[in-house]
């Protein structure tokens, strides 16, 4: 009987080819889609946990002491740990991990010196390996950072550095700030680190290497540089464990709030909890709080949400495809089910010959989809930048299962529809031509299209959104002239004196401006506590960066009172520049009081150490210093030369430089120009490394996962508008069939052909307005919620609805123009002759 059954099933896929193609594309179309997004959410969510104990590793998190204070951070002071080891017997070890930033690190192999730039490079605790379990190929993880001045590096950056030769006992020379060289002894190799961990590294170094620095001051609370994590012992009961954790800030923050903040630990919290909070390891990557991750990749859970959301829809879209598309084939096979109840066969029977050929269709379609996965996987990797992979699924019993388990479920699903449909057909009507008089399936066939176009349309809408996002956030005044602006890397290594390097930049005809700052845009975040001068004035956090005057002239930026500093007056270097929102948060008003009550020559003060206060010399009018994802913050800009803040002299800088468009009009000019620059950096020193960039490119990196979302969010809205078009090409050939006569009555009576065109069509366009309707209200509250994200957010304007209505009729009269051409031009004899 089964035997039959696939005959059956064959044959009739061979008879009615069209059919066959459509119901294997959509399904296939469908398939593919939603294993690649399960692909994406399930190496999303499955990220740290090969870790031995992650069960039981927890990141200390603790809020913003630098700002927000209901903003968490992974970022903690380093004698949080001190304090847990103490205090909190619950965790069976605490460790530290410490950012160091990018390290130049020179090693010689074979007689050859070669400097690298490592920017994975972190310092951590001897006992960071008894916390997570990396997998080490050489040296023994419970001693490789035990002694300072010993590494651990991973095999690909040893033989990046060594070639085959055995790297354990050799050395590498890491260069200080001062200039001089360091020297590491390698003591451990890791295999590789899992591409699925939110710690990722290429070296870690004994954090005993800095003792000097850990105990040179009293920065304790307060050094944010450091993220804590502790195993907890088995059996913790965490909510009682967290409860108890926020005894300690009060307990142990306060001497440093009193050593450099001149407050007690209430004056500096000013009524805010500070709180240590406890993070699961396994919830680390795609939690939205804390947002940043110093020691790795942070995922997107709005990302998953939304990809899985739509993975889930595209395959009802095209389950819902193959209903309608069996169903509109019934007049072909209603006489075969006549006959077959002629000779005896039962609705059983019957029943399960659809449901069969239903699930020999899906796995097909399942088929055909694993190999379009494989075949683009690299692709999508690519574009999303991920690393998955389908064949050790393919290997996995449990994925197999669930496999199998869609195959049958989807099966039985898509054909339960046309199975009982089919089956129900009395023989004598079948026998007569007569299929679809006693059946009602009208209204569902058409919410099921209705359903299709309102994802489609509301993905499109949402697609079109994003898309008008990226190109106003690129285009948006950002309060400075970003374009045209070089900036070089690493100018702190040349030393303090950097004036040589500046002068040989200056005489260059291709640089109309060259200006030194300790940060760049959009990534300006160190920052410090300020307050009006006066002793009532309460204490506030204003972003700073330091800089010297020529580097504002090659911003562009407006002065809207006072002036720029000026290097003829040496009192200068001890003024500062405030913005408009730093104006307005000392209290001191804004643009429109300026000539009434100018801020010039106030006075703004440190609010730690001795309080040193500084003269407000100007005020500019507000940029963009960080993403125009956020709101323009408070500024302080700092002359580079003020030795009276606690960070002189120390920190990364950057020479920037605003091109000449009359000397650089091409690719060859500008990479001529930068092997100039790379020349004239080596000539002064051969051991810095040449890094450069653009400004305008780094504002674009700010967006750069929107910008990949986009591209997918494209490529999955254009399936699911294909599956969609599946689905109406599969009602109008059901219409067509169940209209025939109808149509043939009416060109018999004088009907012309085009007005039959537009009778048939008249139908499929009510349904897309339906959906139009109920689309509109789904986008715009799905856009609105996704524009929350930005501070400066495009208008939803109505225009886009209307273009996204105006598509979608446009695409339904050219999908079911083919039926409606052949309805109507069809032969009224023939379809009238049996009457």
């Amino acid at each position: 009987m089964f035997k039959n059954y696939i005959k059956i099933a064959w044959r009739n896929a061979i008879r009615q080819k069209q059919f066959t193609v459509l119901n294997i594309l959509g399904l296939s179309i469908g398939i593919c889609t939603c294993f690649i997004i399960g692909l994406y959410v399930h190496n999303e969510i499955t990220y740290d946990t090969f870790h031995e104990n992650a069960d039981r590793i927890y990141r200390v998190n603790q809020p913003n002491i630098w700002g927000d204070w209901d903003e968490m951070v992974s970022s903690t002071g380093p004698n949080v740990a001190t304090a847990l080891r103490s205090d909190a017997p619950e965790f069976e070890e605490v460790t530290r991990l410490f950012s160091t930033g990018t390290q130049t690190i020179r090693a010689n192999h074979n007689g050859d010196v070669a400097l690298y730039n490592e920017e994975r490079y972190f310092a951590a605790e001897e006992n960071i390996f008894d916390v997570f379990s990396f997998n080490f190929s050489q040296g023994n993880p419970k001693t490789a950072l035990s002694e300072p001045m010993t590494m651990v590096m991973t095999t690909k950056t040893a033989k990046r550095y060594f070639g085959n030769e055995d790297p354990i006992g050799k050395t590498v020379e890491v260069k200080s700030h001062d200039g001089t060289w360091d020297t590491y002894t390698v003591s451990g190799i890791i295999a590789e680190v899992p591409y699925k961990s939110h710690l990722q590294f290429d070296m870690i170094v004994s954090l005993k290497s800095y003792s000097e620095m850990m105990d040179a001051h009293g920065w304790k609370w307060i050094w944010t540089a450091f993220a804590t994590y502790g195993l907890v012992k088995e059996g913790t009961d965490m909510q009682a464990f967290t409860d108890k954790l926020q005894k300690i800030p009060p307990k142990w923050a306060p001497p440093t709030t009193e050593k450099i903040f001149n407050q007690t630990f209430e004056e500096f919290t000013a009524g805010h909890a500070w709180t240590l909070d406890l993070q699961p390891l396994k919830e680390i990557y795609l939690s939205d709080s804390p947002a940043f991750n110093a020691f790795g990749p942070s995922g997107n859970p709005m990302f998953v949400n939304i990809f899985g959301a739509i993975g889930i829809l595209v395959l009802l879209l095209s389950s819902i495809n193959f209903m309608n598309l069996s169903t509109a084939r019934s007049s072909k096979r209603a006489k075969e089910i006549g006959v077959r109840k002629v000779l005896g066969s039962k609705r059983k029977a019957l029943i399960k010959q659809f449901v069969l050929e239903s699930t020999l269709f899906v796995l097909t379609g399942t088929i055909i989809a694993l190999l379009l996965v494989q075949s683009t996987l690299k692709i999508f990797n690519s574009i999303a930048e991920v690393e998955l992979e389908l064949i050790p699924y393919l290997i996995n019993p449990v994925f197999l299962g669930i496999v199998l388990v869609f195959v049958l479920g989807l099966g039985l699903l898509s054909g339960s529809y046309p199975a009982f449909y089919l089956s129900m057909f009395e023989p004598v009507e079948t026998l007569r031509g007569k299929i679809s008089t006693k059946f009602r399936g009208k209204g569902i066939r058409n919410g099921l299209v209705i359903f299709q176009f309102t994802i489609s349309i509301a993905l499109v809408i949402c697609t079109f959104f994003v898309q008008k996002q990226l190109s106003y956030t690129s285009s948006l005044d950002i309060g400075f002239k970003k374009d045209n602006i070089l900036q070089i890397h690493n100018i702190e290594q040349i030393g303090f004196d950097t004036e040589v390097l500046k002068k040989k930049l200056e005489e260059n005809p291709a640089f109309l401006n060259v200006g030194k700052s300790f940060g760049l845009p959009p990534n300006i975040w160190s920052g410090d506590r300020y307050k009006a001068k006066g002793s009532q004035n309460d204490v506030v956090q204003l972003r700073n960066v330091r800089t010297e005057e020529d580097y504002l002239e090659v911003l562009g930026v407006e002065f809207l009172a006072g002036r720029n500093f000026d290097s003829s007056r040496p009192n200068d270097k001890y003024k500062v520049i405030l913005n408009e929102e730093a104006v307005k948060t000392l209290g001191w008003g804004s643009q429109n009081t300026y000539t009434t009550d100018s801020p010039v020559g106030k006075i703004v003060a440190l609010a730690s150490g001795g309080e040193d206060e500084f003269e407000v010399m100007g005020v500019v009018k507000d940029f963009n210093f960080n993403s125009v994802r956020q709101e323009i913050g408070p500024l302080v800009i700092i002359h580079h030369q003020n030795d009276k803040v606690w960070d002189y002299g120390a920190g990364l800088s950057f020479y920037s430089m605003r091109l000449n468009p009359e000397v650089i009009q091409n690719t060859g000019d500008l990479e001529a120009l930068v092997a100039n620059v790379q020349d004239d950096i080596a000539q002064i020193d051969s051991s810095i490394p040449f890094e450069y960039s653009f400004m305008d490119q780094e504002f674009e990196n700010t967006f750069q996962s929107e910008k990949r979302m986009s591209i997918v969010l494209n490529i999955f809205t254009l399936m699911a508008l294909i599956i969609a078009c599946l689905g109406l090409f599969g009602l109008a050939a059901f219409t067509a069939e169940q209209r025939v006569k109808e149509l043939s009555i009416r060109k018999v009576l004088g009907a012309k052909v085009s007005e039959l065109a537009v009778l048939f069509s008249s139908e499929f366009a009510k349904l897309i307005c339906v959906s139009i309707l109920l689309a509109a209200p789904l986008a715009y509250i799905l856009v609105d919620e996704w524009l929350k994200g930005f501070a400066y957010r495009t208008p939803i304007d109505i225009w886009v609805f209307v273009l996204a209505a105006i598509s979608a009729v446009v695409i339904t009269f050219l999908t079911v123009g083919f039926q409606t051409i052949k309805a109507a031009s069809s032969n009224p004899i023939i379809n009238l002759r049996t009457e």
